[in-house]
């Protein structure tokens, strides 16, 4: 999750301050699973710290058809609580990670559960705006980011940021909705307002922003049906989270984040929305 003009900082903010998935309630999860805080390993935080759809399979193909090597320098862009660098980090030992997200609850919570299972010294936190990201021309081989950049309203400038800090011949994968024919301004205008999701793309519209970003399509998936079963899960899963969720955030958070849930999962199931998995390469 990044922050952009045209965004408030309190508002998208305030959309990830009020998330389901957050590092209190994880650890307040494995508490009550009975798990020693001081004593967890990676695979403990995994059923709880994958904040995307499709889990750890959805990491692992996205870094798959990405091409990650063992030694790669890679980024997590709008990184979240940190679940993918770890899951990624433990299978490619050599490599190294920078989990990169705007909001500093999330980057702290990062921080604290890479930590938490001994994984902070391959695993670099850093907090910046993806739009505008602090890292040198050409000096990284991967960049991975999944379901982060519906909340940017400039699409072409994380393009244009990730082609720029990526070397030839480097690999940009990432997962996003994308906007269905019937997706009418009506349902914009809801997900903005409740979602912070902005100038949601079709995949024509993505397809030229590659260009313009002199990035390569390697390839894309169409993934809608697959998420149109993920997400009524997950939407499920988030309503079982309410008596958690109300410790670690207080009462009316939950409530409030699950109404404008339960709109956008309502599209993705009316296939208004779906949903793509696109990997570019740097020309």
């Amino acid at each position: 999750m990044s922050q952009h003009p045209g965004t408030s900082a309190s508002s998208t903010a305030t959309l990830y301050d009020r998330h389901p998935i957050n590092a209190d309630q994880i650890l307040l999860t494995l508490q009550q699973e009975g798990k020693d805080l001081d004593r967890l390993r990676p695979a403990d935080l995994r059923p709880h710290d994958q904040d995307h759809y499709g889990g750890e399979a959805a990491v692992l193909d996205l870094a798959a058809a990405a091409g990650l090597q063992d030694g790669d320098r890679i980024i997590d862009i709008c990184a979240g609580v940190g679940g993918p660098s770890r899951l990624l980090a433990e299978k490619f030992a050599q490599a190294r990670f920078m989990a990169f997200d705007l909001n500093g609850g999330r980057c702290r919570g990062a921080s604290r559960l890479n930590a938490l299972v001994g994984m902070d010294r391959q695993i670099d936190v850093v907090q910046g705006d993806a739009q505008r990201m602090p890292f040198a021309e050409n000096s990284l081989d991967i960049a991975l980011s999944q379901e982060a950049f519906l909340h940017i309203p400039d699409k072409q400038a994380v393009l244009n940021e990730a082609a720029r800090i990526l070397r030839p011949g480097g690999r940009l994968g990432f997962t996003d909705l994308v906007a269905g024919p019937a997706l009418e301004d009506a349902d914009r205008a809801a997900l903005e307002a409740g979602m912070e999701m902005r100038t949601l793309q079709t995949v024509p519209d993505y397809m030229s922003k590659f260009r313009a970003a002199g990035l390569s399509l390697v390839r894309h998936d169409d993934l809608s049906p697959q998420w149109v079963e993920i997400l009524t899960e997950r939407l499920e899963w988030y309503r079982a989270m309410d008596a958690g969720t109300r410790q670690t955030l207080g009462d009316g958070v939950h409530e409030r984040y699950m109404d404008d849930y339960e709109t956008f999962v309502g599209l993705v199931q009316a296939g208004r929305l779906g949903g793509g998995r696109f990997v570019l390469r740097k020309d």
